[in-house]
């Protein structure tokens, strides 16, 4: 009997991992083959707090002509203090392309509808903030660059017939993965209402509350590289993960090439995207619009003290080898994740 997919455990892990960090012109081709670094890194500090943090990139053309491109990642939900630091770096630029799959309008606020969402549940589980809730998309130089759902679900299904046509018609739907994920993330399922109590029981213990962090932290910072190319996803999930990183990162280039040949064109770009779409985007500026990284800063989007938190070494330990486990399960053989970047 084939499990249902909410219920598998890669299936609930990769909607984890998108909720949380995820949801062209002509190519100038360069022959660097240089893999992205991390944007996301675990610190641990010696009193015992542990914090994840994310990246915000700078790059440059490699001719020195033309706007500088910051790639902005971000966490769906986090600390205040991180999205008013955000919130000044954006306000700074020139132009922001934002994620704005399903917006209702070209300027995204917090709908009160969103109050039923599993990240806004999340958020008030943990203690923290929904972005939506604490970023302010009411600028002038903020514009949407994403698909809209009904573009996603064509895409999915396409991916789809072309897999069962592979298959001898038993391929999988990526389309229907997706439908599951949105029931599950707007609490329309089963397992979207189960989750949403599992929450709330979660908010109403501190420890709870911080093992819940810690686990967040853990999974997200041993995240390398594109969250796509987890090849041990079963093959619907991985179709799944292609288009909601990939396809939208090509909109985001071509919106990129676009304001590129324009004029005039602004002095900095900000790209404010979930950082699980960063790595793949640093691949396309590099080889389509051929940038190179300049400088970075690293913002604090979670944090949680073990040991105000009473947790003990052992709890930790173990729940770090369990993250790492699940990580290394979605590897192919002989490409196990490596360990998390940290820094103390």
């Amino acid at each position: 009997m084939r499990t249902q997919g909410w219920l598998r455990p890669e299936f609930l892990l990769a909607a984890g991992l998108v909720a949380v960090a995820g949801c062209a012109g002509p190519a100038r081709r360069s022959p660097e083959k240089v893999e992205p670094q991390s944007y996301m890194r675990i610190v641990r500090a010696d009193s015992g707090a542990v914090s994840l943090q994310i990246a915000v990139r700078q790059f440059q053309p490699a001719d020195r002509r033309g706007p500088s491109i910051w790639l902005v990642g971000a966490s769906h939900v986090g600390e205040s203090n991180y999205y008013a630091a955000l919130q000044k770096h954006l306000d700074r630029q020139g132009l922001v392309l934002f994620e704005g799959v399903g917006a209702k309008s070209r300027r995204p606020q917090f709908d009160p509808e969103e109050e039923t969402s599993l990240q806004h549940t999340m958020a008030g589980a943990l203690g923290v903030v929904f972005q939506l809730q604490a970023v302010r998309y009411d600028r002038e130089h903020f514009r949407n660059s994403d698909l809209t759902i009904a573009q996603l679900q064509q895409l999915l299904q396409g991916r789809t017939r072309g897999a069962e046509a592979e298959a001898g018609g038993s391929g999988a739907g990526a389309d229907q993965e997706f439908d599951q994920l949105l029931q599950m993330m707007d609490g329309r399922s089963t397992l979207g209402f189960l989750l949403h109590i599992g929450l709330k029981l979660i908010g109403s213990s501190a420890k709870l509350q911080a093992m819940t962090k810690l686990v967040l932290i853990e999974a997200l910072g041993g995240v390398q590289g594109d969250m796509a190319q987890m090849k041990g996803l079963p093959p619907s999930i991985q179709r799944l993960m292609v288009v909601i990183i990939q396809e939208r990162n090509k909109v985001v280039l071509a919106d990129l090439a676009s304001v590129l040949k324009a004029r005039p064109r602004p002095v900095s770009i900000g790209v404010f995207y979930g950082a699980g779409h960063m790595a793949d985007l640093e691949k396309r500026l590099r080889a389509n619009l051929n940038y190179r990284p300049r400088s970075e800063v690293w913002l604090t989007a979670l944090s949680v003290d073990l040991q105000a938190a009473g947790l003990s070494s052992t709890e930790v330990d173990a729940m770090r080898q369990l993250v790492r486990w699940q990580l290394d399960a979605l590897q192919p053989a002989g490409d196990k994740t490596p360990a998390a970047k940290e820094k103390r």
